[in-house]
């Protein structure tokens, strides 16, 4: 093992964390008082490449300067826990698939199926593409329309085009890249991250101008047939739910198109004294998780109106 650090992107800002290399994977470590480990990229990584959880903490437990806790997850599918560590639930936003048809017919809602066929209706065509210079454009054109999406401040606005070029071609020889058009200009784009059971969007996203046309709803459809044409039986698509916030935008457009709530098993294991109490009291959790719904809800309105006004401004 390895002790070094690796690059990561925390709210948008890329930055250097603690990191332990070993076998062909990456453990990092989080937090400025509580120290907790975890595997780079658990949701990403193929399967087959995860490592086994008891190696890691024997690794974990020998190195000179140990993290208070570990944390990993079983992954989709596998919704039985089967780890004597203590646990808590992940939720992941989850198509199940059998065919392109059942998914059209049963799985989504009226109102999407409007959408499929009007954005089709619209000229919208998505294509399979190359992760090419050209794409990476596309992309950084998307990004740049507007500083401020969904009433916060948009992250990805104003990248240059390496920073973009980087970010997006992560896993490119296991990832297909969709891009869909209209009037010839790239007006949206979804990346899907394929593994041997599941495939998981990696990004969808559009330009606001083009919102009438529905170009994700075209976008989604296709990444759903091409799931279906691979035979592969789950679509991701990260959380179902945030944290406390049990229902959003982006919630009730997944919940449209056919995801439901699959609750994975999470370990949180204590390596230090420090550890355990932490883990005993909840301090283990996002800040942001502690803080009760109807408040969070009153701080995320006056945070976007903030926002707004700004984005007004400038």
């Amino acid at each position: 093992m390895v002790t070094a650090t690796h690059e990561v992107s925390i709210k948008g800002r890329i930055q250097q964390v603690p990191a332990f290399r070993f076998d062909d994977v990456v453990i990092i470590t989080k937090g400025n008082f509580l120290h907790i480990a975890e595997i780079f990229d658990e949701y990403w990584l193929p399967v087959g490449r995860l490592p086994d959880p008891y190696h890691v903490l024997t690794v974990l437990q020998a190195a000179q300067h140990k993290p208070d806790l570990f944390t990993f997850a079983q992954r989709v599918p596998d919704t039985q826990p089967r780890f004597p560590f203590h646990m808590e639930l992940d939720n992941v936003a989850v198509i199940p698939l059998s065919s392109y048809d059942a998914w059209f017919g049963k799985q989504i809602s009226s109102a999407s199926r409007r959408n499929i066929r009007a954005s089709e209706k619209k000229g919208v065509i998505v294509k399979e593409v190359s992760f090419d210079d050209e794409y990476v454009r596309g992309i950084m054109s998307i990004y740049d329309e507007s500083p401020i999406r969904a009433g916060r401040q948009f992250w990805h606005f104003g990248k240059d085009f390496r920073r973009v070029q980087a970010e997006n071609g992560t896993y490119r020889e296991r990832s297909t890249f969709l891009a869909a058009y209209a009037e010839g200009e790239m007006i949206g784009y979804l990346k899907v991250v394929w593994d041997v059971k599941s495939a998981a969007i990696m990004q969808i996203l559009s330009k606001l101008k083009f919102r009438e046309r529905r170009p994700n709803n075209a976008l989604l459809s296709e990444a759903v047939r091409l799931c279906t044409e691979k035979k592969i039986p789950y679509l991701l698509y990260e959380s179902y739910v945030y944290g406390n916030k049990e229902d959003s935008s982006l919630t009730r457009f997944k919940r449209e198109n056919g995801f439901v709530r699959m609750d994975l098993p999470r370990y949180f294991v204590p390596l230090t004294h420090k550890g355990s109490l932490c883990l005993k009291l909840g301090l283990h959790r996002n800040v942001k998780d502690l803080i009760p719904y109807w408040l969070r809800s009153r701080l995320v309105r006056i945070r976007d109106g903030w926002y707004a006004r700004r984005g007004m401004k400038d």
